[in-house]
């Protein structure tokens, strides 16, 4: 084999191990901003849980009721909620749930 020939295909691979690289690369870094955008979707859907053991809360206050202590409420997307108040006196705290993401909410 003549010393072009080896030169070439040497380059080759070299040029194709880069190209390997890279692409691995952009590979990694895909997959890192397709996690990341499926937790910050769980994490509204959290944020909303708790929300609405808030605005459960609100409404119990308004019909009169003593206190306002929910654990593990489901929601019809699996969501769960946990919400606590005492009559009398505020903050009302609220944490939603969503596969392993929370999100909690304090009203004053």
């Amino acid at each position: 084999m003549s010393q072009k020939g080896s030169i070439s295909i040497y380059l080759s691979i070299m040029l194709l191990s880069v190209l390997l690289l890279i692409s691995s690369g952009i590979s990694i870094l895909m997959l890192n901003q397709i996690k990341m955008s499926s937790q910050t979707g769980h994490s509204t859907v959290s944020y909303y849980a708790a929300e609405s053991g808030i605005e459960r809360c609100l409404y119990d206050m308004r019909k009169g009721s003593g206190t306002c202590n929910y654990s593990n409420e489901a929601l019809d997307n699996s969501a769960t909620y946990d919400t606590t108040w005492n009559a009398g006196g505020y903050p009302i705290n609220s944490t939603g749930y969503y596969l392993e993401t929370n999100r909690a909410i304090e009203v004053n």
